[in-house]
């Protein structure tokens, strides 16, 4: 083997070192960079209010399923009356209208619980809605509990207090920022397991407690 030959191999040999160790640095660095995300990515403040919005749509489904039961198993007037026609047709159109309309809400919470951006939006202008109803109801309330009702406070603490709150916390930044970010796999192992019943044993409660006070406040 000539001279000539001999330092070609070495040439070679040296270049295919050279790009096996920027290969490997470039490795390296990509992941240190992916591991500074992951890291960075827990460190950030958790979402604030998603249990709170949960079971406040929850809290409305149960209400509107127990609405027509209720009517109808007490023999109370159905809110929705059609003049001229049999009160049972008017219960009847009460479930047609109550239970379909409860898969509203019940669909905004799930898609708040799995993370979805467009549905953060709806809740917040929701929930903002409702805050204005329960203000400008307040007039109303007054009167109420000076005639001696007062379940129409379970109604207006929920719109005054707890929706206003529910808007608050999901405006935050980091609300915001993990919204933006989260997958739904990510966003329904956060909010999954234990933390589902939790949130439904609320929903349930709340609800019960806003229909008998719907019942009652008429």
């Amino acid at each position: 083997m000539s001279d000539t030959d001999m330092e070609a191999d070495e040439h070679s040999l040296f270049s295919g070192e050279m790009l096996s160790i920027k290969k490997g640095k470039a490795a390296l660095k990509e992941s240190q960079e992916s591991g500074g995300i992951a890291t960075a990515a827990k460190e950030l403040p958790p979402p604030q209010g998603i249990g709170m919005a949960v079971a406040f749509d929850w809290g409305l489904t149960v209400q509107l399923l127990l609405m027509p039961i209720i009517a109808t198993v007490l023999g109370q007037s159905s809110p929705v009356k059609i003049p001229g026609h049999n009160p049972i047709l008017s219960k009847a159109l009460l479930f047609v209208i109550a239970w379909p309309l409860a898969c509203i809400p019940a669909l905004l919470g799930e898609m708040i619980r799995r993370g979805r951006n467009w549905a953060l939006r709806i809740q917040i202008v929701a929930n903002l809605l409702l805050s204005l109803v329960g203000i400008f109801s307040l007039v109303k309330l007054y009167r109420d509990i000076r005639a001696g009702n007062f379940w129409p406070l379970v109604t207006e603490v929920i719109l005054v207090i707890i929706s206003p709150l529910i808007v608050w916390r999901l405006s935050r930044p980091a609300t915001a920022r993990w919204f933006k970010t989260a997958t739904v796999a990510e966003a329904r192992q956060r909010h999954g397991g234990m933390w589902v019943w939790f949130i439904a044993l609320w929903a349930i409660v709340g609800g019960v407690l806003q229909t008998v006070a719907a019942m009652k406040g008429r």
